[in-house]
Formats: C-alpha cells, sequence, structure tokens
C-alpha cells in the first residue's frame, strides 16, 4: 500500500447507496485515480437460509428489530488484514470533527465502517469487533449509510493532490479552529452588495489581515464554541472589530455581519460576557 492510499471497507446492506453517491465529484476522481480504494460488503452474503434474513426481534421486546450479530461478525472477519480499524457509525459515538477527518487522512491502516440499520446492532459485536464508535451529531438518521459516506468524504478530499491547491484546506473553515471568511466572485456588486474594496486591492497582507479579522469576528458571533483560548480570542477580536467597523454598511452586510451585532460583540467582550469561563480554557 503506498503512502496515502487509504482504503475503505463499508459494511451495508445497501452496496449501491455508497457506490452511487461517491460517482460524483472530486472524491469520485480520488477513488478513480487510485488514491484511494473503496470496497463494499453486503453481511447478506454471510448469511445461510433462503431469504438471508439479517435482522430479527429483540430480546425483551421493543420497536423494532436488530442486526444479527453472527452475519456481521462474519462479513467482518471475512476482510482478514485488510480490514484495519473497525468503526461503528452510532449515536453514542464520538462526535466526528475536521481535527479526527485531518488526522485520519495521514494514516495509511485501512477503516472499515459499519453501518447499522433498523432498530440497531447486536451490542455483542459492538464488544467484541469494533474498535470505536462515531457520530455525526445528535440526532438519529435511518442507517449509518450517510455517516459513513461523511467520515469518507471528508477524509478522501484531504489526502495528497485530491484537491487542486494544496493550500484549499488550509484556509476554510475549522482548520485553523475559525470559520472561514466569506467569498466573493464576480460581479464586483450585486442587487447593492458589493466585494469589499480591501479584497480588490491586490495588497495580499492586508487581504490576509482582512480575512482574519472576519474569520475572528464570525466564529465569535456563530460559533464561540470554537473559541478555545479565551485570552487570545479577546485580543484577536479587540484588533479586529475596530478596523471592520470602519466598512459601509453595505460591505458589512456583503460579509453578513450587522452593526448592531459588532456594536453587541464590543460590549460583550468589555463586560467578559462571550465565554462561560466554566467551559473556557484561559491558556
Amino acid at each position: 500500500m503506498t503512502q496515502g492510499l487509504r482504503r475503505f471497507n463499508v459494511l451495508t446492506i445497501f452496496p449501491e447507496m455508497i457506490r452511487g453517491a461517491l460517482q460524483e465529484g472530486l472524491v469520485a476522481q480520488a477513488f478513480a485515480a487510485g488514491k484511494a480504494e473503496l470496497h463494499l460488503i453486503n453481511p447478506r452474503d454471510f448469511t445461510h437460509d433462503v431469504h438471508r434474513t439479517i435482522d430479527d426481534r429483540p430480546f425483551g421486546g421493543g420497536d423494532g428489530m436488530v442486526m444479527l450479530v453472527e452475519p456481521l461478525q462474519a462479513a467482518l472477519q471475512s476482510l482478514g488484514p485488510q480490514r484495519g480499524k473497525t468503526v461503528y457509525l452510532s449515536p453514542q459515538g464520538t462526535p466526528w470533527t475536521d481535527q479526527m477527518a485531518r488526522a485520519w487522512s495521514q494514516q495509511t491502516e485501512p477503516v472499515t465502517l459499519v453501518c447499522g440499520r433498523y432498530g440497531g446492532i447486536d451490542q455483542r459485536l459492538i464488544e467484541l469487533e469494533v474498535d470505536e464508535e462515531i457520530s455525526l451529531g445528535d440526532y438519529v438518521l435511518s442507517g449509518g449509510e450517510l455517516g459513513a459516506l461523511v467520515v469518507i468524504d471528508s477524509i478522501v478530499r484531504l489526502l495528497p493532490e485530491v484537491l487542486g491547491n494544496a493550500e484549499s484546506t488550509e484556509a476554510e473553515s475549522f482548520a485553523d479552529g475559525l470559520l472561514e471568511c466569506p467569498l466573493f466572485s464576480r460581479p464586483r456588486e450585486f442587487q447593492g452588495l458589493p466585494v469589499p474594496e480591501v479584497l480588490l486591492s491586490g495588497h495580499h497582507a492586508r487581504i490576509e489581515e482582512f480575512r482574519s479579522d472576519v474569520a475572528w469576528v464570525q466564529t465569535a458571533l456563530k460559533r464561540p464554541d470554537l473559541l478555545q483560548s479565551q485570552l487570545t480570542a479577546q485580543a484577536q477580536l479587540l484588533k479586529a472589530l475596530p478596523r471592520l467597523t470602519r466598512l459601509s454598511p453595505a460591505e458589512l452586510r456583503a460579509l453578513g455581519l450587522d452593526p448592531w451585532a459588532l456594536e453587541n460583540l464590543v460590549a460583550k467582550l468589555k463586560a467578559g460576557l462571550l465565554w462561560n469561563r466554566s467551559e473556557v480554557s484561559e491558556s
């Protein structure tokens, strides 16, 4: 296995759902170019009855059906050394993050994603065969396939040479713990909303400073939970806010910023109300 190549095994009773979704876009090109491998395993192929039964009623009663442990285990064990890390997509798992995707994209160990259906899978499979549980968020889907697709997409796009510009992933949301600065293209003005003048200046240092300012303020307004260091964030925001308040009302609106929201943010900073001190590190 060459450096950077990732093998993804997906255990699912709906393999075409996975295959179809990965036939478009950059991720499809990455698989076609051999930068990653996709292998689909249907646990129905490891059943021994004419109906290819994969589920049954839960012991103790209750709604829904439970996926049987035996065909799932047989399917996993059929992968042998190409199985690698076994991951179950579960609401009870560790929340999936950009940082995890970046870490996993640096590894070459195969990943096997187990997609549950119905009411879930027999807990004994988790105890015996699963290395880690991953969750997309605090909600329930009808199956793990969408979760598996999200994990695959978020990893494969970070593999070497998948994106045309290697710097693209370093400037996007969450790459440095901040939301990305809004993006603009032609025309320079649309329905009264202009592209901020600094982005047209050609002054690269000013543009980078501007984008950093907007990223800090957008994150403070929309996702203050991402600002892990209160002291660093406060210092950055106190520099960024005066510069942004010099923009015209139209430029602020084009950025999705409200002058009142900026004033409110300044007031919160001065009063120390932006963070919950019990939850945010002072480092």
